[in-house]
């Protein structure tokens, strides 16, 4: 009886050639070996100064901030956080809300999570801010709007020659002064900033800290917001003289 055998699929040649060639079209859709051994690692360079300022006392900052990833995969960042301290002392976390799409745009866009693919880069100008809750955010606004409406009032009844600036009534002046009392901590002192970046991988995540110095003169520019409040300013409206100090950043030794 003749008996038909078959050669074992590892000699037949045909075989080898499509599974080469399957290997190289899945290869092709990969970065190369040598990305793939790069090490998660985000490049992050900061501006050598910061903007302190604040929104009726509540604490915010402006931060050029620049992000590289010298890595082999792409990572996505979720987000940017300062964490303050003075003189040894923590103070608050302020979380990035926005940035400056361009360094001449006017109109800050909103935050959200981005990828960074190997090679790109990241930089623009971020503001962290500290967002009021949600019951200061409703009593602000109720606030803001009988101010303005107290405002409109007196500049509909005033003489068509009469070019002073109209000043709110002192009793709607009195909840704003009283927030900033509440609020305010740009104090005199050495300040601590932790810039965290979250990124996943979380290998991947970066966290430096930075110093700067506010002095009694930045401190009394940062209050003489107060002085504007009764005209709506800051308030109803902003001004350029409230875009608060711009004090030197160092790295922080230690």
């Amino acid at each position: 009886m003749n008996l038909s055998t078959s050669a074992p699929f590892y000699l037949d040649w045909t075989f080898w050639a499509v599974a080469t060639s399957l290997v190289a079209i899945v290869l092709s859709q990969l970065p190369p070996v040598r990305l793939l051994l790069k090490p998660k690692r985000l490049d992050v360079e900061v501006h050598s100064r910061i903007q302190i300022t604040h929104k009726v006392g509540n604490p915010n900052v402006s931060l050029h901030v620049s992000i590289g990833n010298s890595g082999g995969i792409e990572l996505r960042v979720r987000s940017l956080a300062l964490d303050l301290t003075r003189d040894g002392k923590p103070l608050l976390s302020l979380v990035a809300q926005n940035y400056f799409h361009g360094p001449t745009d006017q109109v800050p866009i909103l935050f959200i999570p981005f990828s960074i693919k190997p090679g790109e880069h990241w930089s623009h100008g971020v503001n962290f801010l500290n967002l009021f809750d949600r019951t200061t955010d409703k009593n602000y606004r109720e606030n803001a709007s009988k101010l303005l409406m107290d405002i409109q009032r007196k500049l509909a009844a005033r003489p068509p020659a009469d070019k002073e600036a109209v000043k709110a009534s002192p009793h709607l002046v009195a909840p704003f002064v009283e927030l900033f009392d509440r609020l305010f901590l740009w104090e005199p002192g050495e300040y601590v900033v932790a810039l965290a970046v979250k990124v996943e991988p979380g290998s991947a995540s970066y966290v430096k800290k930075y110093r700067f110095t506010l002095y009694e003169s930045d401190t009394a520019e940062l209050r003489k917001h107060i002085e504007d409040y009764q005209y709506g300013a800051g308030i109803s409206y902003n001004v350029d003289k409230h875009l608060g100090v711009f004090v030197p950043l160092s790295e922080h030794i230690g």
